[in-house]
């Protein structure tokens, strides 16, 4: 069982014209989940459905779908669109991807937001649709390197300090060294550009966990990006990029409030130097999927709750130390530390079980894609 957020809006497709009408319908088609928003003296019944919209007033329209949508395709003159956005532009952090195509599709040009918004990708995605060709004009692509906001979105990381992203990708686009550094191999194809350095305090084969878990950035060659969930301290030149895929698995006695979960979470979580904001997701036994006190701190970290049943962590049985307190209470010999294994495809065990009060609680790490398992800890 899963409790999540409702799903983001898909794309919003914008036309102006007879010939962008065809051309919008015929995008929506090959890649679905798409709205084409028509101007109302356009409307035919051959292109009326749920994928349809008609408008009578643009301005009102596109001031709408731009705060609604995180992807927009706009099938007109580039000069419209730039004219459009006058007053709606926020940040590159906020605003949605959006690419211009001339009604032919011979052009699909990333107008705004092409990395962490997507534009970039979804130029791409269109140009395929109708044989045009994606314009991108972003330096680090052009110099056929990774943006460090691209990576960030491809491995889902949050960025931080997001005012240092412009120095990385500036060294990037003129060739210099961005140095990179992760307790974890990262798979080379991944992060083309970058120069990889030895994650500082581990030894060949030792696990960085128990090696080094905060960075002595004393140690580190700048410009450097650290792929890592573990807290490191803001300082110039050096951004840090915090995947999301941390699960953690949460027991408790019947009864506790948020507050007590939180508490708990917030200990562990500064006892291991673990970044709250690489947490993906809580997970617990089934027994607790009503749980008011989880269900409320899930709600207050807007991540998914899941829940599994007893089978399902009895199948890791013998792979964590079991209570028979535990065992008698609920039928399996342990909550935190299984769920958060399922939880993470059955990834590493970041921190085993801890107990604090009435509360227990263990972190995993998902072994995610980017990562290379085949070659040693501290190496990329």
């Amino acid at each position: 069982m899963v409790t999540a957020p409702n799903p983001l809006p898909g794309t919003a497709i914008m036309c102006l014209t007879q010939g962008g009408c065809q051309l919008g319908l015929r995008l929506a088609a090959a890649m679905g989940d798409c709205r084409v928003f028509v101007p109302q003296r356009l409307a035919l019944p051959d292109s009326s459905g749920p994928e349809v919209q008609y408008f009578a007033d643009w301005n009102q329209t596109f001031a709408e779908v731009f705060n609604s949508y995180q992807r927009i395709i706009c099938i007109m003159a580039a000069g419209i669109v730039v004219r459009s956005l006058a007053g709606h532009l926020q940040s590159k952090y906020r605003d949605p991807a959006m690419v211009v195509m001339d009604e032919k599709g011979q052009y699909a040009i990333s107008l705004l937001a092409g990395h962490l918004g997507g534009a970039n990708r979804l130029a791409g995605q269109t140009a395929q649709v109708t044989g045009g060709r994606a314009v991108i004009t972003t330096a680090t692509d052009a110099q056929g390197k990774t943006a460090a906001d691209v990576l960030a979105v491809e491995i889902d990381a949050v960025i931080d300090p997001p005012q240092n992203l412009k120095l990385i990708n500036r060294c990037l686009a003129e060739d210099q060294p961005v140095y990179l550094y992760s307790p974890w191999p990262v798979k080379p194809a991944v992060v083309p550009g970058f120069t990889a350095r030895h994650w500082p305090g581990a030894n060949p084969g030792e696990e960085p966990l128990a090696a080094n878990r905060s960075l002595d950035q004393g140690e580190l060659a700048t410009p450097a990006v650290i792929i890592s969930p573990f807290g490191i301290s803001v300082r110039p030149a050096v951004l840090g990029l915090k995947p999301r895929n941390l699960v953690v698995g949460i027991g408790c006695r019947r009864g506790v409030d948020c507050q007590h979960l939180q508490a708990a979470l917030d200990q562990v979580l500064e006892g291991y130097s673990l970044d709250r904001r690489c947490i993906r997701s809580l997970a617990s036994l089934d027994l607790k999927a009503q749980e008011a006190g989880i269900m409320a701190l899930a709600e207050e970290m807007g991540v998914p709750f899941q829940t599994f049943s007893r089978e399902q962590i009895a199948e890791l049985a013998g792979t964590y130390p079991a209570s028979a307190w535990v065992e008698q209470k609920t039928g399996v010999g342990g909550v935190c530390e299984p769920a958060a294994r399922l939880g993470s495809h059955r990834g590493m065990t970041l921190v085993p079980k801890q107990k604090i009060g009435p509360v227990t609680i263990s972190v995993a790490m998902e072994r995610s894609w980017w990562w290379d398992w085949g070659l040693e800890p501290g190496n990329i």
